[in-house]
C-alpha cells in the first residue's frame, strides 16, 4: 500500500547536548587528574621509604643541641631532612652503651646507626676540650642513613672512588687503625664506613666524589675541620706523652750507664787509694813530690766521681719530676678517653 499521507515525515531529534568548550575541559582534566592520580600511586609504591621518612620529620622536634650538629657540620637540606628522618637521639652512659655496643679495647663507640628502624643514637660528649666533635659524629651517623637509601647501583659506583681515596690515604696510621677496627665490628661494611669517614675527615677530595657529597653537605669543609680540630686534642697529648716516654726512656739508660761508671769508678779509686796507702806506710815513694802527686790524682779522681754522682742526683730529680708530667699526662689523656666513651674493661664486660 502506498502512502498517500503528504505530511512532512517528523525525523527524529537527536537528544545529546552539543560539545562546548568548558565541558572540554572538565573531560580534560578529568583525565589529566586520574593520570596524576595513578602517577602518585606509582610514585608512592617505588618512594615508600621517602614517604616514610617526610613522616617521621614532620613528627621529629628536634633540641637545640640537634639543631646545633646540623648546622655547625655544614649539612645541606638533604643532610639535614635524612638526619631528622633518623630522629637521632643523644644518650648518656649507661644508657648508651646498651643501645651502642662495642667490644674492642681502646676505641670509643660515639654513634650508631640502625638499618633496621632507620634511627641514629649519639653520644653525649660534654668535655669542652672536645667541642665540635659530637657535630662531626652527627655527620658521620647521617652519612650511614644516606648510604642506606642509596641504591645498590649508585654504591657501585661510589665504591672504586671512595677505595681511590682510602688508596691514597694508606700511609695515614690512624686511618688504617680505623678500617682495622671497622672490620672486626662492622664486617661487610667496608664502603658504607669510607663513605661516612671519608666525607666527614677529609679535605680535597677527587672532583667526582666532591661532587656527590654536595647532595648533603653545603660546607662539607665545616666539618672537616670539626674532625682536625678534636682530633688534634688528642694528638697533642699523645704526642707529649709519646716524646716524655721517650725522654725517660734516654734519661734511665744514661742514669744507670753513669751509676756503672759511678760504682766502677770508686771501686777502683777505692783499690788504688789501698795500694798507695800501703805503698806510703812502706816508705816506696821516691820523693815527697812523688807522693803528693800520686795523692793528687787520687783526689781528682774522688772529685770526678762525686760531680758524677752530683749529676745522677740531678738526672733522678729530673726524672722524677719527668715521671709526675707523665702521670698528668694520662691522667688527662684517661679524662679525655672516658669523654669519648674509652672506658677500662674487665674479661666479664668484653
Amino acid at each position: 500500500m502506498s502512502n498517500e499521507d503528504n505530511s512532512p515525515v517528523a525525523w527524529e531529534r537527536d537528544q545529546r547536548s552539543p560539545m562546548t568548550v568548558s565541558r572540554a575541559f572538565a573531560i580534560a582534566l578529568a583525565l589529566l587528574l586520574n593520570v596524576a592520580i595513578i602517577f602518585s600511586g606509582v610514585w608512592a609504591l617505588t618512594n615508600q621509604q621517602r614517604i616514610a621518612d617526610q613522616i617521621a620529620v614532620w613528627q621529629f622536634e628536634p633540641s637545640a643541641n640537634v639543631e646545633e650538629y646540623v648546622t655547625g657540620s655544614g649539612m645541606s637540606d638533604e643532610g639535614k631532612f635524612l638526619f631528622y628522618a633518623s630522629q637521632p637521639t643523644i644518650q648518656a652512659n649507661p644508657t648508651f652503651n646498651s643501645t651502642c655496643s662495642n667490644i674492642e679495647k681502646n676505641f670509643g663507640v660515639l654513634g650508631c646507626y640502625f638499618p633496621s628502624n632507620k634511627s641514629i643514637y649519639l653520644f653525649d660528649v660534654t668535655d669542652d676540650r672536645l667541642a665540635g666533635l659530637e657535630e662531626v659524629v652527627a655527620a658521620h651517623e647521617m652519612l650511614h642513613a644516606a648510604w642506606d637509601r642509596t641504591s645498590a647501583s649508585e654504591r657501585a659506583r661510589l665504591a672504586p672512588l671512595l677505595e681511590a681515596e682510602a688508596a691514597r690515604m694508606k700511609d695515614d696510621p690512624e686511618f688504617s687503625t680505623t678500617l682495622e677496627f671497622y672490620a672486626k665490628t662492622e664486617p661487610g661494611e667496608r664502603a658504607n664506613e669510607l663513605h661516612s669517614i671519608i666525607g666527614t675527615e677529609f679535605a680535597e677530595l677527587a672532583p667526582e666524589l666532591e661532587k656527590h657529597y654536595t647532595e648533603y653537605f653545603t660546607d662539607r669543609a665545616a666539618v672537616v675541620a670539626l674532625h682536625k680540630k678534636s682530633n688534634a686534642v688528642f694528638t697533642a697529648q699523645q704526642d707529649a706523652s709519646t716524646k716524655l716516654v721517650e725522654q725517660l726512656d734516654s734519661l734511665r739508660t744514661s742514669i744507670d750507664n753513669d751509676y756503672e761508671s759511678y760504682n766502677s769508678g770508686y771501686d777502683s779509686l777505692n783499690s788504688d787509694i789501698d795500694s798507695f796507702n800501703a805503698r806510703a806506710d812502706n816508705g816506696d815513694f821516691r820523693s815527697v813530690e812523688q807522693f803528693n802527686n800520686e795523692r793528687t790524682s787520687l783526689i781528682d779522681r774522688q772529685n770526678s766521681l762525686n760531680d758524677l754522682y752530683d749529676a745522677i742526683e740531678a738526672n733522678v730529680a729530673t726524672y722524677d719530676d719527668m715521671v709526675t708530667q707523665l702521670e698528668a699526662l694520662n691522667a688527662t689523656i684517661s679524662e679525655l678517653n672516658k669523654s669519648i666513651n674509652i672506658e677500662p674493661r674487665t674479661d666479664e664486660s668484653l
